[in-house]
């Protein structure tokens, strides 16, 4: 994991295939665990000892990456986040125009 966290930050966040199939990666990984999680702990599952504290700080820790995964998709602009990247849905309005003179 640090070294991915290494690869992850010397990346940078320009748009190339490199740097979305390794952020996919990054990103889905975390996914993949989440869903496997009681699998991971199966093998402690006999002993007298609660799992819950583990198995949660396992989900943060996998929260945790793929947060990070969505944070460097915002910052390379594939998600739209900005208020202009949502300008296209709204229809333009034209200006309101009177010819009364004010006095």
């Amino acid at each position: 994991m640090p070294m991915m966290l290494l690869v992850f930050y010397m990346m940078g966040s320009g748009i190339s295939i490199y740097t979305i199939m390794f952020t996919m990666n990054f990103a889905i990984s975390p996914v993949k665990a989440l869903c496997n999680t009681n699998m991971m702990f199966e093998q402690f599952e006999g002993k007298e000892v609660s799992l819950l504290g583990p198995k949660l700080l396992y989900a943060a820790a996998n929260f945790v990456s793929i947060g990070l995964g969505v944070y460097k998709f915002s910052n390379m602009g594939i998600i739209p986040v900005q208020p202009a990247d949502w300008a296209g849905l709204f229809p333009a309005q034209s200006a309101f125009e009177s010819n009364q003179v004010l006095m």
